[in-house]
């Protein structure tokens, strides 16, 4: 295969980039402390562990078409486990060490993922798994690396990965994409941010500073934002965690140009004291999760840096964009998400409440929109193609807005919150007879989850914590409980949960000193 064509997965591009130069940069991790010490990984560096693993999952019985778990933390290991799962024609079930193991382990289950590999110091998997063990830099324990063979590219339309999410019901579910879906994704940001989405096969200059990645792996973002930059060229430094220390030695060490960073991530750099200087940044993408205009008008206040929203979901992969010459020119307002990217239609339904003209749910369509779950139950696509997001809007000007949600659904920090699946695990314990889940604002994180219980006996708020950290990631864990002699109905027997909302913002008030 030539560079005459455009490639056809994130496996390909790394085969053409090593094929045309080994020493190119590839993954970068960086120090914290000073003096931010930079470690590189070359394209010729990653192919080697890659292949090394690739060989050690062929040996543990891996196959064309199976699904290979993966514990990994944000490091290299998980770009590198990646590889070497695509390498034997099989797919990633990714599943972040932020996880619980106990709900890891279900994940891989719910994958049929026998096989996986977990970054050396993860918590031990529950289950009948085979466990390969990586270190951050994704090299198997107990080997060397080794010059890249044997490497076989996948298929446009193999599967490539299946991220997590709860869904509406709040029951787990493996979402699956494509390596012509991350394409797809990598060619529409390109297009939406870069102007320019055409494949470029010389690696970016060497002034250019890299793209950065703070997401917990897990989570889509990562690897779209990973093939954005292989697609364009450049290298990437993935962060283990994000800190304000991380930013500040991401500044010091490099001229960063844009940040693409969440809504809590934008609000911690507005009201930090620490001394951080962005004047080399032309503008931040915010994803995962609304951005409260307080919070932008803060951050753009401060660094007179412009904030760019984006809009997407795990199951359509990116919707829509803020654009540069937009935002700089005021074409923007209240719950703004920008235009919507390349080979994406939109159309709004209506819906039957007392919404303002023109607002209704918005309905999506795209190539990009996973077909079917892990297991082979079908995406909620109608005849026609479109997938209801869940959320609600209006298209103005070519501009789309979202002005609120259909679903019951919490987002903390970026995560979705399904109260649903909160409230089984509360129900499942002896202490609880009955639990409703609602949020409160919150000025970091946008929203925090708690729980209205109606206790079995004498309330027990911190057993009940301890029992629900057994199944829950930290995100999803009621932030505080409030006591309820019963869940208020309404007056057609559903749960009224603005009823619950109110109750919760009464009860935590007087709690408060």
């Amino acid at each position: 295969m030539t560079d005459a064509t455009e490639p056809t997965s994130l496996a390909d591009i790394a085969l053409r980039r090593t094929r045309r130069d080994a020493t190119t940069p590839f993954l970068l991790t960086i120090g914290e402390e000073e003096p931010h010490v930079v470690r590189t990984l070359t394209y010729g560096d990653v192919l080697g562990r890659a292949t090394v693993l690739a060989r050690a999952l062929r040996d543990v019985g891996v196959a064309r078409g199976d699904q290979v778990g993966c514990y990994l933390s944000n490091s290299p290991s998980w770009v590198v486990a990646s590889l070497a799962v695509w390498m034997n024609g099989a797919a990633v079930a990714a599943a972040g060490t932020l996880l619980p193991p106990a709900e890891a382990a279900n994940l891989f289950d719910l994958a049929a993922a026998t096989r996986v590999v977990a970054v050396a110091g993860a918590p031990a998997l529950t289950g009948n798994l085979t466990v390969l063990r990586v270190d951050d830099d994704g090299q198997l324990a107990d080997s060397d690396p080794h010059e890249f063979d044997d490497f076989r590219v996948p298929e446009p339309d193999d599967l490539a990965v299946a991220i997590f999410t709860s869904g509406t019901t709040g029951r787990p579910k493996g979402i699956t994409h494509t390596h012509a879906d991350i394409i797809a994704a990598a060619r529409s940001v390109a297009g939406g941010y870069a102007r320019i989405s055409d494949y470029r096969p010389d690696p970016a200059p060497a002034h250019l500073p890299p793209g950065v990645v703070f997401n917990p792996f897990g989570h889509m973002a990562g690897y779209s934002r990973l093939a954005f930059r292989m697609w364009i060229g450049r290298a990437t430094v993935i962060v283990p965690r994000f800190t304000l220390a991380a930013v500040k030695a991401l500044l010091t060490r490099f001229e960063m140009d844009t940040l693409q960073l969440t809504p809590t991530m934008i609000h911690m750099l507005a009201g930090t004291d620490l001394s951080l200087d962005l004047s080399g940044v032309k503008y931040v993408t915010s994803g995962t999760a609304p951005l409260p205009i307080a919070t932008r008008e803060a951050f753009e206040t401060r660094y007179g840096v412009p904030v760019m929203q984006a809009y997407g979901m795990t199951e359509v992969g990116a919707v829509a964009q803020e654009r540069y010459d937009d935002v700089v020119a005021g074409r923007r307002g209240p719950g703004s998400v920008g235009r919507l990217g390349t080979g994406v239609e939109v159309k709004i339904r209506h819906l039957d409440d007392d919404r303002p003209a023109g607002e209704g749910e918005i309905l999506v369509r795209t190539d990009e929109i996973s077909k079917e779950f892990i297991g082979g139950a079908p995406v909620p696509i109608d005849v026609d193609g479109w997938f209801a997001t869940g959320d609600v809007g209006r298209l103005d000007d070519g501009i789309l807005y979202i002005t609120g949600r259909v679903q019951e659904k919490i987002i903390v920090g970026g995560f979705n919150v399904y109260p649903a699946e909160v409230e089984d695990v509360a129900r499942r314990s002896p202490l609880v007879r009955d639990a409703v889940v609602v949020s409160i604002p919150d000025e970091r994180l946008g929203e925090l989850p708690v729980a209205g219980i109606v206790w079995a006996g004498e309330p027990a708020d911190d057993a009940l914590i301890e029992e629900m950290r057994e199944s829950l990631a930290p995100y999803k864990v009621p932030r505080a409980f409030f006591p309820l002699d019963v869940v208020p109905l309404t007056a057609r027997e559903k749960v009224d949960r603005s009823r619950v909302a109110e109750l919760a913002r009464a009860a935590l008030e007087r709690s408060t000193p």
